[in-house]
């Protein structure tokens, strides 16, 4: 079965961290917690007076113990917590901590679901409700706090706050950095520069995007040597940074380096992709038009430096909790579209699409990540399977801005609804605007040849599969969806089977690539080495309906008729795509009866066995 990638592009992120935890609750919640876990919920909870059983005579009901809604509030708290519905739970939390105002981890709970809750003018006022009872727990709350003195200006209270008391390891570095814009603010560029050096933790990635921030202070207090010597260390490194990018182009720029800086955009674009505010500034710098350096505020530099931080976050971990830092960033600096597209993102991973559209779309038409928001939109709407929204919104972006990756989305758009002369329209658009730009990109010839492929003209796929690969011959993908196109043909066998082998080698956790590899050997007649590739494809991907069925057609050709039936009925368990279901229940009440054809046209042709 041919595997299509979709060659649409995605915000990239190239750095990760590792994610801090909560501290443990107090004695206070701690038997609570005994109480058999969040599916106990109904048994912690205090039953109605109508419900209660009627007592013996002569026995007396006890009363309500004061902390019984203390402990209902709470639990429901973190089942919403677990359930992903921040709103809930910052309800809860708050209901909580009013029952128990001297518990410093309810208030975290409560602040931090707050934030990830998009409430952050409640959760501001909280942490500035508890200025005088910040604790050792209070990690968030601190941050919080400093961030709300940033944001009014206050300068020296902010920087106090976020430099004294106990945090945690994530937020020490978050701290840190928002404490040197403080101290920026204050005129103090010494202390600036030593708080971020303070934010340094050992780790390469971290600690270049710490640096780069340095970059960034000392660009904006105007020392453009110093700015640009950090800059160039940092990147010698590899370490690519958008923002930090866009900064480092502009002041060179600014100290007539124009070609510099147009090889620092053309390092990013080789080694990262296309990102809108770095494409402006190249546009610019090419079209001869000013290109200016953007010295940064204290809330300025403080938004990007928080949100830098949330992006390493969000790029690690699996959940919207980077979302808690993309709100700060925005409440520092409401036109960060950056942060707003990121948040945007995070929520949509996570499953709160209905926030999602509500944030991406504050994203202004003027703004350089308008196209990206309104893809991002759109791919939201095709996942609701609010199809003609998801088209109308791509579309009428595109007669805002002629933006070419928001082009590529929208013919993808239309490959995922099998409308494949209107998804063949726009991948030629583009391809054609590209030859006039002088420009290759081997995505858009293979997602163009899968369109070809489909509407039948495989000549044209050929040719666009080809040219892909003569741009970047390392793409698994392509390497894949040919060379097991070519054996379906049976046509250039040998060099079909080193494409899937080489696809396999630059991705060998890939269960659809090794069952490509698997299933050329079958359709060769080769079912003792189909098996060895399908067994472990389907070890890599074990849901996969495709992959169970390709296996229980290998190992019934091998004599394996019992398994054969179990990976079958397995494959039928996945919901396969409606036309393969009785294709499936066939097989499993009368097993497979012809031999099928090899595509060996003769024994020349056969390629050699591998090991998977």
């Amino acid at each position: 079965m041919l595997r299509f990638y979709r060659p649409y592009t995605r915000i990239r992120i190239v750095f990760y961290l590792r994610f801090f935890q909560f501290g443990r609750m107090k004695l206070t919640f701690r038997s609570v917690l005994a109480c058999a876990g969040i599916s106990a919920l109904a048994a912690c909870t205090t039953p109605s007076a109508t419900s209660r059983p009627t007592l013996p005579e002569g026995w007396v009901q006890a009363p309500e113990p004061p902390e019984a809604d203390q402990y209902s509030d709470f639990l429901i708290g973190r089942y919403a917590s677990l359930t992903n519905d921040p709103v809930l739970a910052a309800e809860t939390f708050l209901r909580a901590s009013n029952r128990a105002p001297d518990d410093a981890v309810l208030k975290e709970r409560a602040i931090f679901s707050l934030l990830l809750a998009g409430d952050t003018d409640e959760a501001l006022e909280m942490a500035r409700e508890n200025t005088n009872e910040l604790g050792s727990f209070s990690s968030l709350s601190r941050l919080a706090l400093g961030v709300s003195e940033m944001e009014a200006g206050n300068y020296a209270a902010a920087r106090e706050i976020l430099t004294t008391g106990e945090v945690g390891p994530f937020n020490r570095i978050v701290s840190r950095m928002v404490a040197a814009w403080a101290a920026y603010g204050e005129g103090d560029y010494t202390a600036a520069d030593t708080h971020i050096i303070e934010s340094l933790v050992g780790d390469d990635v971290l600690d270049g995007v710490s640096l780069y921030m340095l970059a960034l202070l000392q660009m904006s207090e105007g020392d453009d040597e110093e700015a640009l010597g950090t800059f160039r260390a940092v990147w010698s490194e590899r370490m690519r940074l958008a923002v930090a990018a866009e900064h480092y182009m502009r002041v060179l720029v600014d100290n007539g380096r124009s070609e510099e800086a147009l090889r620092i955009a053309d390092e990013f674009y080789s080694d990262v992709g296309h990102n809108p505010a770095i494409d402006v500034v190249e546009q610019s710098i090419r079209a001869g038009e000013e290109v200016s350096v953007q010295r940064l505020t204290p809330r300025e530099g403080a938004a990007l430096s928080m949100y830098s931080l949330a992006a390493a976050l969000a790029a690690e971990t699996q959940d919207d909790v980077a979302g808690v830092y993309f709100n700060l960033a925005l409440v520092l600096n409401p036109e960060l579209d950056i942060a707003r597209n990121m948040l945007g993102s995070t929520l949509d991973a996570a499953g709160r699409g209905d926030e999602a559209i509500s944030i991406l779309t504050e994203v202004s038409p003027s703004s350089p990540f308008y196209a990206t928001s309104q893809g991002q939109l759109a791919w939201i709407y095709r996942r609701k399977e609010m199809n003609e929204e998801a088209i109308r919104v791509a579309s009428e972006a595109l007669e805002v801005t002629e933006d070419r990756e928001l082009t590529i989305q929208l013919g993808e758009l239309y490959r995922s609804l099998e409308r494949f002369d209107e998804a063949h329209f726009w991948f030629d658009k583009v391809i054609t605007q590209d030859e006039a730009d002088g420009r290759e990109d081997w995505l858009v010839y293979y997602a163009r040849g899968v369109v070809n492929h489909e509407l039948d003209n495989w000549a044209a796929a050929e040719a666009d599969f080809l040219r892909s690969l003569e741009i970047d011959g390392t793409q698994a993908q392509v390497l894949n969806y040919l060379g097991y196109s070519w054996v379906d043909r049976g046509e250039h066998l040998e060099r079909a089977f080193v494409m899937i082998q080489q696809a396999v080698a630059l991705q060998p956790y890939s269960g659809y690539i090794v069952d490509s590899l698997g299933w050329a050997y079958y359709r060769l007649g080769q079912y003792d080495q189909a098996v060895l590739f399908l067994e472990h494809a389907v070890e890599l991907a074990p849901d996969d309906p495709t992959l169970n069925d390709h296996l229980g057609d290998a190992y019934w050709r091998v004599g394996r008729e019992l398994e054969a039936r179990f990976q079958w009925r397995h494959a039928l368990a996945q919901q396969p795509d409606e036309e393969l279901v009785p294709q499936i229940e066939a097989k499993i009440a009368n097993g497979l009866t012809a031999e099928p054809v090899s595509v060996l046209a003769d024994g020349n042709n056969e390629p050699t066995e591998t090991t998977p």
